[in-house]
């Protein structure tokens, strides 16, 4: 798949776009909280409470089977839910269409409903070196996929919008030049982009789109040398698009996003991120696995304050005058009590509950691995 690198694009139109955006909308929200009250950064009465936890029975579905699932997302239009497949069971990349059932309860069902089918422009279905691992789904009826890559292949990560009737390709974001894969350059193997989320102007098609994705882990560049104790430096994108399907993506921002410690931890990283309002507050999923036991923390994070980092090729030693994303724990899922973690990758927010909150909703990718699970959790989330 061709990409455009970040670089080609003129500076001049990268800044002409970025000031005609601030006069026309303001400075951002993250921006402005900054300035006037940086001790306001997060949300200050978030509250999650986990509700129950749902199984997917292991099961084929139209000659797929089913598993895999490494994100998830919801259509309030519908009621329904479309989980992806990261392709190693049947080679080629695809979606379900899901029907949960969900009250104050918990979770009750789930059922599979359909299986679509990834295609580049042309209709030829995506698979191989192709991992696809966050999605997202916009106003319009277009879903954003996000995929790690394949350095060995020299193929870079890379965001996708596809059409969510067809699967078929629309176009791709451009990606930084740093993130593609070269000599001691770019994405490493499975730390790519794991993660997507949107932040939306609007429900029109001429609204403006903020798309948001962050690496699993840091780039071959950003990773600290001789320091087995170091904070891995991760980096998060913010991509600006207005409504036109002809316009040019711009980067509005590239920030640092410290991973949490996890000593001991054989895989570590930041495996989902979802945006909590349209004012720069996130969650981010951080997932660690320690010999036969998954730990999962949910933070709540804020741009408010962050330094961009998009002209630094690498961010190794000491950033002096780098402010990386402030984040703070919400919850250590590994401390719910009777609940066994699994490889949990997939976050989207769901139907409003009965008692006025919001649902939010998390899966797990079992890998296709027998002693492994397909686990929904459901959590019940206020903001105030």
């Amino acid at each position: 798949m061709s990409r455009l690198s970040i670089s080609r694009l003129p500076m001049f139109r990268r800044l002409l776009g970025f000031s005609l955006l601030l006069l026309l909308w303001g400075a951002p929200a993250w921006q402005q909280q900054a300035i006037a009250a940086p001790d306001r950064r997060f949300i200050q009465n978030l509250q999650v409470e986990w509700i129950n936890e749902f199984i997917l029975p292991a099961q084929t579905f139209e000659s797929t089977t089913v598993g895999g699932l490494s994100a998830i997302t919801y259509d309030r239009k519908t009621g329904k839910f479309y989980a992806l497949s990261d392709q190693h069971g049947s080679g080629q990349a695809h979606f379900y269409t899901l029907n949960l059932e969900i009250t104050d309860a918990g979770i009750t069902s789930a059922q599979i409903e359909a299986v679509t089918y990834l295609s580049d422009a042309a209709g030829n279905r995506y698979g191989g070196a192709f991992d696809p691992e966050g999605m997202a789904l916009t106003p319009q009826g277009s879903l954003y996929v996000s995929s790690e890559g394949n350095p060995e292949q020299s193929l870079g990560p890379g965001l996708t919008e596809f059409d969510l009737k067809t699967g078929q390709q629309l176009r791709s974001l451009p990606i930084p030049e740093h993130f593609q894969p070269a000599e001691n350059q770019g994405v490493q193997a499975n730390r790519g982009f794991e993660s997507l989320t949107l932040g939306l102007g609007g429900t029109a098609s001429s609204e403006p789109l903020h798309v948001f994705t962050a690496t699993e882990g840091p780039l071959l560049q950003d990773k600290t040398a001789n320091s087995v104790n170091a904070t891995p430096r991760n980096r998060f994108l913010h991509y600006y698009r207005d409504g036109g399907d002809d316009s040019q993506p711009l980067v509005l921002g590239e920030y640092v996003y410290e991973l949490d410690p996890a000593p001991g931890a054989l895989i570590h990283g930041l495996s989902e991120i979802l945006a909590l309002d349209g004012n720069g507050h996130f969650l981010g999923l951080e997932r660690a696995f320690s010999p036969l036991v998954f730990q999962v923390k949910l933070f709540q994070f804020s741009l408010a304050g962050a330094s961009d980092v998009s002209s630094r090729p690498a961010l190794q030693g000491n950033l002096r005058g780098v402010e990386p994303i402030h984040k703070q724990l919400v919850m250590d899922l590994s401390r719910l009590d009777k609940l066994r973690l699994d490889n949990l990758e997939g976050m989207t927010w769901g139907p409003q509950l009965a008692d006025g909150s919001r649902s939010l909703i998390l899966i797990s990718d079992d890998n296709f691995k027998s002693f492994e699970k397909t686990q929904l959790l459901l959590f019940k989330v206020r903001l105030s």
